[in-house]
């Protein structure tokens, strides 16, 4: 039997082409539903071996010199665990260019070390551990940050802002997240680029983004569909709720809780220790696939646009309708006391002076007549 040839308007996943629209369409919005495989171009290629690598100055952390704002630590257990911490304390580990910078340079080591294990006496590390110093894990990014001298349009791009970030997924190793404080936007999807994720009991996840106009990043259009599924992807994102520990282990998101910030470090170090002494620890890398470019700039491209267009951050730190209304009450209750003051001063005025004796002007001395 001959092969039928598909017609010219459907689509390669399939149906006529209102099912390809669909699907088109799908891809874009649902990318838990339709599997797009993709490969590396060369512009994608060029941009990732660029904007990789350090190019910038060198960028020093909050208490610059003695700080880095990203600490790369090795454990010397057996076998060894990589410990990445993000140190902007100053900025509650927001993310922008300058810890970006610092990130970079803190994964080439990374690579570098994994590339060399003979360097280590306990050999090659097995497993990390992705934590922050400070209240907060990462409340996501910086909307006013302050950037040291010598970026340039690279170096403030989101493509490359975003990039260290997901670089956690070239280690090719299993991983733990230890989450505390507040996670918003970038928190959350830097999270999500790892398998496994702990929180202590006082955390909350906000996805965010939405009321602020900006839009994914990280891969976080990919990865929250595969944590949450379609039904909590949906919601986290269009409701702009913030969740608690709870609603986040029941939703997948967590993994684990507990008591204090120290107490989900020491979990995260004691679960990645596990991983990395278990034969079959390396099969939970497989839990995340493989890592799709190309949505990665497009996600890049997108939060430029927006940032263009309507302006990323637009509202931080506006306030509510009530609170609005209510501001304006206030000011005209001001007003109305401001204007009616003054006709009480002016009439305390006109009944002080009447009160008080009048005073005759003193009579002038008669010049005497002139002799004639």
């Amino acid at each position: 039997m001959a092969p039928v040839e598909p017609k010219p308007c459907e689509e390669t996943w399939g149906g006529s082409l209102e099912k390809g629209r669909r699907a088109l369409l799908g891809a874009h919005l649902l990318p838990s539903r339709y599997s797009k495989i993709s490969t590396m171009g060369p512009g994608q290629a060029l941009m990732w071996g660029i904007s990789a690598k350090p190019i910038n100055t060198i960028q020093y952390g909050p208490d610059c010199p003695e700080d880095s704002r990203h600490r790369v630590l090795v454990t010397k257990t057996t076998p060894p665990v990589l410990l990445l911490e993000l140190n902007a304390q100053a900025t509650f580990n927001m993310m922008d260019p300058d810890t970006s910078q610092d990130i970079l340079f803190g994964m080439d080591a990374v690579i570098q070390l994994l590339k060399s294990p003979k360097t280590m006496a306990n050999g090659r590390p097995l497993a990390y551990v992705i934590q922050g110093s400070g209240p907060h894990f990462c409340p996501g990014g910086n909307p006013n940050p302050k950037l040291y001298p010598g970026h340039i349009a690279l170096t403030v791009n989101q493509y490359a802002g975003y990039l260290p970030f997901i670089r956690c997924r070239e280690m090719a190793i299993p991983g733990v997240c230890a989450l505390h404080g507040s996670l918003v936007g970038g928190g959350v999807a830097y999270s999500l680029n790892n398998p496994v994720r702990f929180a202590d009991s006082k955390a909350s996840a906000c996805f965010g983004n939405l009321s602020r106009g900006a839009v994914p990043g990280m891969v976080l259009s990919t990865n929250i569909p595969q944590a949450l599924g379609l039904h909590g992807a949906l919601d986290i994102y269009l409701t702009d709720s913030t969740y608690s520990t709870s609603a986040c282990v029941k939703a997948g998101y967590l993994h684990g809780v507990q008591a204090s910030i120290a107490a989900v470090k020491q979990e995260a170090l004691k679960q990645a220790r596990r991983l990395g002494q278990s034969p079959l620890g390396m099969r939970i890398v497989g839990i995340k696939p493989e890592l799709d470019v190309e949505r990665f700039g497009i996600e890049g491209w997108c939060i430029e646009l927006g940032a263009r267009t309507e302006g990323v951050f637009r509202n931080v730190g506006g306030k509510s309708r009530a609170e609005k209304e209510a501001e304006a009450k206030d000011e005209a209750a001001k007003q109305t006391a401001v204007d009616a003051k003054p006709k009480q001063e002016d009439w305390n005025e006109w009944r002080r002076r009447q009160i008080q004796p009048k005073k005759r002007p003193k009579r002038r001395a008669k010049r005497p007549p002139s002799a004639g």
